[in-house]
């Protein structure tokens, strides 16, 4: 499942039509089988009333996934507002009228570039990069610069504050970039749509016309639903996939500051 998530819009599409496909067959594999054992006992198939049961089930499986995923997306966001603002902190405090540090700007400039080009870009969140290690550790010998150097207190001990923020947010949109959806829900959530096929093949076995609408009415709605689920499981690769360009509050100079 965790290659899946890398997939293209399309091509997921293009997976998640082949499910359907997959249950449609398999529900007319049984709609087949289970008619020719109606039209000899008909009161051994389960009444229309039974397929509530496991519908219900496959319903509420889905929902268990959108409600993951609604939450990592969240998590996304927060630490994105997190880094960024975190990031202007210390901007600010690098401006010739309160700490004077060219070399604290520079170091906070080039850990937002390389993050958005390296970390999110090309690595989609998922491990830190070295890069941007080897930032953070000089942002942080310029800090104990500054503290050696007499800047007032109050000022340092607002930086570092500020720097172990930089880091809990990274840490937090590192995790987040890492945590996908527990594969055993989406693995409950297939068995639960083929048995759903089956059940509705099982409660048609008297009227096969009927079951074959039904069951293609069904692969469909099950294939799209799980293709929606799919596209927003990962907030940094998707259809509405989160861009770097959120940690910079002039976007006018996104494009000049991410370029390599």
């Amino acid at each position: 499942m965790e290659s899946v998530y890398q997939l293209s819009v399309q091509m997921l599409f293009f997976l998640f039509a082949v499910f359907g496909i997959g249950f449609y067959l398999v529900g007319r594999l049984a709609l087949y089988s289970l008619s020719r054992h109606a039209s000899h006992d008909i009161f051994s198939m389960p009444q229309p009333a039974f397929l509530g049961t496991i519908a219900t089930a496959w319903a509420l499986s889905l929902g268990f996934i959108a409600a993951d995923i609604w939450a990592v997306n969240s998590k996304a966001d927060e630490a994105t507002s997190m880094e960024r603002s975190t990031i202007s902190r210390l901007l600010r405090s690098a401006e010739p009228d309160i700490l004077d540090s060219q070399r604290l700007a520079e170091g906070v400039i080039a850990y937002r570039k390389d993050v958005a080009i390296k970390e999110w870009l090309q690595g989609k969140n998922v491990e830190p990069d070295p890069d941007v290690e080897k930032t953070l550790h000089d942002i942080h010998g310029e800090i104990a610069l500054l503290a050696r150097g007499g800047a007032p207190s109050p000022l340092i001990s607002q930086v570092i504050r500020d720097f172990s923020d930089l880091q809990e947010a990274r840490n937090l949109r590192l995790a987040v970039g890492n945590t996908s959806i527990d594969f055993y829900k989406w693995y409950l959530v297939m068995f639960l749509t083929l048995l759903t096929a089956i059940t509705l093949a099982a409660t048609h076995a008297d009227r096969a016309r009927a079951g074959r609408r039904a069951l293609a009415i069904y692969a469909v709605t099950a294939s799209v639903s799980l293709w929606i689920l799919a596209i927003h499981a990962n907030p940094y690769d998707g259809l509405e996939e989160l861009h770097p360009s959120l940690l910079f509050t002039n976007h006018k100079q996104v494009d000049l500051a991410l370029e390599p």
